[in-house]
């Protein structure tokens, strides 16, 4: 078991999650069998556009008696109106995640409490009070201690909470989308690094996983004909600053949300000299030949509910 798996396990996380990708809310329930996954049930609905308009720090539902109505109608679509426990992928514009390197590893807990709210107010640029964070120490890389962090605002965490207790759910994990998708690379147990790039609405969110954990996770703003650069950008760092001396690889990608996979596989091996294989749904045991719904709709949701069997 990761050590992030570890951290998202306090409650034990339920088999039903829901997620919101851009302009539609999904639900899904999973099963588990023969080493992989398959849905047990599933539903999506396409909001209004302007139902949910993601922030950091501003109003991001702007109606929640319609949109508790869609969340309602979603569940019983899916023939979950009864279940009460939920995982939640946030849009990720809600809530950011950060890999935090340490020059030490032995901290008090004063201390180590203290540098991290300093880094971490440097980057997000709000005071700790008007916070809510999650942290977890990862593994160490050079000697030096990781942490990774969830960071949202409680302004924002509270209009989500309140949104979900109005259609009477326990909501004990919400997470941005992007660690629900990251999820899948985390069961993967092949060789090598793996990459998420995950589109939204104001350009892609890039995830490394190694040996189970996020160890580079960023978001990139630009606009669609940016992307592959971007992504250059961002495969060039990984190389620059992760690539142990050339031992590492990136051997896996999944690519989500309007993200050209062919595009995608370029620009990164422009970058890194290896070229990765792409994932499909099914290699995670998630069939949808003739569904309607695709797997860009249910992966952080899905990716969530995954936990259940951790």
């Amino acid at each position: 078991m990761s050590t992030l798996q570890k951290y998202l396990l306090a409650p034990r996380a339920p088999s039903t999650a829901a997620g919101f990708i851009d302009d539609n809310f999904a639900v899904v329930e999973l099963r588990r069998g023969r080493g992989a996954f398959s849905l047990a049930s599933s539903a999506v609905t396409e909001m209004p556009v302007g139902l949910i308009t993601p922030s950091f720090d501003g109003t991001n539902i702007q109606d929640p008696d319609e949109l508790i109505e869609i969340i309602a109608q979603t569940a019983e679509a899916a023939g979950l109106a009864n279940r009460k426990r939920w995982s939640v992928a946030l849009p990720d514009a809600a809530a950011r995640t950060l890999v935090i390197t340490l020059e030490e590893t032995s901290y008090s807990s004063r201390e180590l409490g203290e540098i991290l709210g300093w880094k971490i107010e440097r980057v997000i640029a709000s005071p700790l009070s008007e916070l809510r964070i999650s942290r977890q120490r990862i593994s160490p890389a050079s000697h030096q201690a990781r942490y990774l962090v969830t960071v949202a605002n409680n302004s924002v965490v509270s209009q989500y909470e309140s949104l979900f207790a109005g259609v009477g759910w326990n909501t004990g994990l919400m997470l941005p989308r992007h660690l629900g998708e990251a999820q899948w690379l985390m069961w993967d147990d092949s060789p090598g690094d793996k990459i998420l790039v995950s589109g939204n609405r104001s350009g892609f969110t890039s995830v490394i996983v190694r040996n189970a954990e996020p160890v580079l996770v960023r978001n990139c703003i630009c606009d669609r004909q940016s992307q592959a650069d971007e992504l250059h950008r961002f495969a060039l760092y990984y190389r620059d600053r992760l690539n142990n001396g050339g031992g590492a690889e990136l051997t896996r990608m999944l690519t989500l949300n309007g993200i050209d996979p062919v595009e995608a596989r370029r620009a990164v091996a422009d970058a890194t000299d290896s070229e990765p294989l792409s994932f499909d749904a099914s290699e995670f045991g998630v069939n949808l030949s003739g569904e309607a719904i695709s797997f860009d709709h249910l992966a952080g949701a899905a990716g969530l509910a995954t936990l259940a069997w951790q």
